[in-house]
């Protein structure tokens, strides 16, 4: 189950003939949990919710994985346990990531595409400090 308080998945479009839009603070199952009933209940997991309950309703996500996209990071990791191999990621992995977030915020805030297989962009990239790691972003 996701807790609503967590990332929140947007988007919309429309076009000659048909829209959409996707949210994934809406669920087709919502539920109020009122203090008097998450006061019953002491134990940890609930706190949140109760947190949740008195300012409004929990959207539940009965497919968690699927909805953010780690299904895959779920399946590696199974294999690699069922192979008797370790599941974790190498650091390179994670350094992978940083950089492509940092990427995401040096287009972002330069408002242009940049091109990752640049070597003056990656290295660039190696010393960029967004607006937000500065602590003059939104």
């Amino acid at each position: 189950m996701f807790e609503k308080q967590g990332l929140r998945l947007f988007m919309d479009g429309m076009g000659p003939g048909y829209a959409f839009e996707i949210n994934s603070l809406v669920s087709p199952l919502t539920i109020f949990i009122g203090d008097a009933a998450a006061e019953a209940i002491k134990d940890a997991e609930s706190a949140l919710e109760k947190a949740t309950a008195t300012r409004g309703l929990l959207a539940v996500q009965y497919n968690e994985a699927d909805l953010y996209g780690y299904p895959d990071e779920n399946e590696d990791a199974l294999q690699a346990f069922t192979a008797g191999r370790d599941g974790f990621l190498p650091w390179s992995y994670g350094l992978e990531i940083t950089r492509l977030v940092t990427a995401a915020y040096m287009a972002a805030e330069s408002r242009k595409t940049i091109d990752l297989t640049d070597p003056n962009v990656q290295k660039e990239i190696e010393t960029y400090m967004s607006l937000i790691q500065r602590g003059r972003g939104a």
